[in-house]
C-alpha cells in the first residue's frame, strides 16, 4: 500500500467502500410500502413482529417522547403505565384510553396492556354506565380492542382465549346475559346495524357462544406456531375450552325455551314451536357431543408428568403411545383417569348423551310449559297434566343409570338435573294445594323427594318457594 501513490490509495479505498455499501444494502436496506419488502434485517424484523411503523399518537412534547427519543423506550411506558393506573383510580376514563393507546404504540407485543384496556373498558367503564345499552356498548368497546391485540399478536394464545372468555363469559354469564345475549345478535344500535348484529365483533350474525368458540379455536391454533406455548391453564383445559364453549350454547338454548307468545298461540302452533325449539337444542348437543368424543377426545394431549395421552378410552391408542413412549399400558391409564377428573371430561360426555336424547328434550319443554301455565296463566289442571307427563318422562331417562347398590350415577353427577325435578314436583304438589286437594303419596320422580340425598337442596328450594309464593306447607 506505501508503494501506491495517493490517486491509487483513493482508488482503493473507494473500491472497498463499494464492496462495503453491498452487504450493507442487502442487510439493512429499509422495508418499502409492500409488505415484507427490504434489506434482510427488515424482514426478519417483520417476520418475527419486532418493527414498527411508527410512534404514532405519543405526545411530541412530552416528557414520554423525550425518553423514547434518548433510547428508553421501556422507562417511557413505565412512565405511562403510571399515568395510566393514576386515570383508573380517578376514574378519568378518557384520559385512561388516550394513555392506553400510547403504551400499546410503545409495546404492542406486551399481551397485558391489551388486556388491562380490554378489562377496563369492559368491566369498570360499562359499570359506570345506568341503561343497559350503554352498558352493552362499553362490553363492544373491550372486546374489539381484544381483537385488536389478538389480530396483531398472532403468536399470543392467551390472547385469542380472553377474547373468546368475552364473549362466553362477559356476554354469557353477565347480570345483564338475557339483555346481552340478545343484543349481541340484534344490536340496540338501530342506525348502524338496522337491527343485525354489530358485524365488527359478530359478522355472521351467530349466538355468542358460538363466536367464542371460533376465538377458543384460534387460541388452540396458535399453539402450533414452532415454540409458542401458553402460559393460563394446564394444557388439556386450555384445549378443551372451544368444545366446552358448544355445551354453552346448547345448555342456553335449553333454558331459552320457545321465545315466542306462548300465550297468543293455539295448542298446535305451541306444539309446532316446541319442535322447532327441540330439533335446535337436541342438535346443539349432538355437536357438543360429537366434538367433545370425536375432536378433543382423540387430541394427543401433552400432561404435566405422564407424557401424551388421549381423552378418549381407546386402549389401542394408548398401547400405541405407551409402546413409542416405553412404558406400560396400565401408566397411561392411570394418567388418562387423572385428567378425566382435571377437565371432567366424563360428566360432559354423559351430559351431552343424555341432553340429546328426544325424550329428555320432551320432558325439558313438559316441565317449562307446566310451570308457565301455573304461574303465568292459572291454568292448574293444563298444569298439573304437562308436569305430571314431563316428570314421569325424566324418571325414564333417569332409571336407566341405576346402579346394582340402589344408587345412581346420574343423579349423583346432575345436580342440576335433580334441581330441575324437584322444582317440577314443587309446582306439581302446588297445582293440588292451591284447589284445596292432597297430592298423591307415588308419583314419579319420588325418590328426588324422599331421598335423605337430597333433603338440604329440597328444603331450600321450599324455602324459597315459600317466600316466592307464599305457599303452604309442601
Amino acid at each position: 500500500m506505501n508503494q501506491l501513490n495517493v490517486q491509487q490509495r483513493k482508488m482503493v479505498y473507494a473500491a472497498i467502500a463499494v464492496l462495503l455499501i453491498i452487504p450493507i444494502v442487502f442487510l439493512g436496506s429499509p422495508a418499502g410500502e409492500a409488505v415484507g419488502t427490504g434489506g434482510l434485517l427488515a424482514k426478519s424484523r417483520y417476520k418475527n413482529e419486532l418493527g414498527e411503523a411508527s410512534l404514532g399518537k405519543v405526545d411530541p412534547t412530552s416528557s414520554t417522547m423525550n425518553l423514547v427519543l434518548l433510547g428508553l423506550r421501556g422507562v417511557a411506558a413505565s412512565v405511562l403505565w403510571q399515568k395510566a393506573d393514576h386515570y383508573k383510580q380517578t376514574k378519568n376514563f378518557s384520559q385512561l384510553e388516550n394513555t392506553v393507546e400510547s403504551i400499546i404504540l410503545l409495546q404492542p407485543h406486551f399481551k397485558s396492556v391489551w388486556e388491562y384496556q380490554a378489562w377496563n373498558l369492559a368491566f369498570n367503564v360499562s359499570a359506570e354506565c345506568d341503561a343497559v345499552e350503554d352498558r352493552f356498548h362499553w362490553v363492544k368497546r373491550g372486546a374489539k380492542f381484544m381483537i385488536r391485540g389478538s389480530e396483531r399478536n398472532q403468536k399470543v394464545p392467551e390472547l385469542f382465549f380472553e377474547t373468546g372468555r368475552f364473549f362466553g363469559q362477559k356476554i354469557g354469564r353477565a347480570d345483564e346475559k338475557n339483555e346481552f345475549r340478545k343484543f349481541f345478535v340484534n344490536d340496540p344500535d338501530q342506525d348502524q346495524w338496522k337491527g343485525g348484529p354489530d358485524e365488527e365483533i359478530n359478522p355472521e350474525g351467530e349466538d355468542n357462544y358460538l363466536v367464542s368458540s371460533k376465538w377458543y379455536k384460534l387460541a388452540n391454533e396458535a399453539l402450533e406456531y414452532p415454540g409458542v406455548e401458553q402460559h393460563k391453564m394446564d394444557l388439556a383445559l386450555f384445549l378443551a375450552y372451544p368444545y366446552r364453549s358448544l355445551m354453552d350454547y346448547a345448555i342456553a338454548r335449553q333454558e331459552d325455551g320457545i321465545q315466542e307468545d306462548l300465550d297468543a298461540m293455539s295448542q298446535k302452533e305451541r306444539n309446532e314451536a316446541y319442535q322447532v325449539w327441540a330439533e335446535i337444542t337436541r342438535k346443539a348437543w349432538e355437536k357438543a357431543y360429537d366434538q367433545w368424543t370425536g375432536q378433543y377426545g382423540q387430541q394427543e394431549i401433552m400432561t404435566a408428568g405422564g407424557g401424551v395421552i388421549v381423552m378418549e378410552p381407546n386402549m389401542d391408542k394408548l398401547q400405541e403411545l405407551a409402546e413409542a413412549e416405553t412404558t406400560t399400558l396400565e401408566n397411561k391409564k392411570e394418567w388418562q383417569a387423572r385428567y378425566h377428573k382435571t377437565t371432567n371430561y366424563t360428566y360432559w360426555k354423559k351430559r351431552c348423551e343424555i341432553e340429546k336424547r328426544e325424550k329428555m328434550m320432551q320432558a325439558h319443554y313438559m316441565i317449562a310449559e307446566g310451570r308457565r301455565l301455573h304461574r303465568d296463566v292459572g291454568a292448574t289442571d293444563d298444569a298439573r297434566v304437562y308436569l305430571a307427563q314431563g316428570m314421569e318422562l325424566m324418571e325414564g331417562v333417569i332409571n336407566q343409570y341405576d346402579r346394582e347398590d340402589g344408587s345412581n350415577s346420574l343423579l349423583d353427577d346432575e345436580e342440576s338435573m335433580v334441581e330441575e325435578g324437584l322444582k317440577a314436583i314443587l309446582v306439581w304438589r302446588h297445582t293440588y294445594e292451591f284447589v284445596g286437594e292432597k297430592p298423591p303419596e307415588k308419583f314419579p320422580l319420588d325418590r328426588l323427594w324422599t331421598s335423605p340425598q337430597f333433603q338440604s337442596q329440597r328444603d331450600d328450594l321450599i324455602d324459597q318457594f315459600q317466600a316466592k309464593f307464599g305457599a303452604g306447607t309442601l
